[in-house]
C-alpha cells in the first residue's frame, strides 16, 4: 500500500490534497477499481476518495458503473 503524507496548509491549517488526480489516474488506468480499492492504493480515506473520483468523472476523465453498491471506475477512453 501506498502511504501518503498529508501536508498542512501553513495559512489555514488544514490538510491539503497530496496526491494530483494524475496519481489517481494512474492507479486506475487499465483496470477497474472499486472506490474502497483506490482508497486503499492512494491512502485517502473512502468518502475522500469517492468525492474526488466524481468531480473527475464530471469532467468526463472517467467513468462509474454500480454492482450491487459498490461504484466500479474506470478511466474514460
Amino acid at each position: 500500500m501506498l502511504i501518503v503524507p498529508k501536508r498542512r496548509d501553513e495559512e489555514t491549517g488544514r490538510f491539503s490534497q497530496s496526491v494530483s488526480d494524475e496519481e489517481i489516474l494512474e492507479v486506475i488506468t487499465d483496470t477497474r477499481m472499486s472506490t474502497s480499492e483506490i482508497a486503499d492504493e492512494i491512502g485517502y480515506h473512502r468518502t475522500t476518495t469517492y468525492d474526488r473520483l466524481v468531480a473527475l468523472e464530471e469532467e468526463g476523465v472517467i467513468e462509474s458503473s454500480r454492482a450491487g453498491n459498490t461504484y466500479i471506475w474506470e478511466v474514460d477512453d
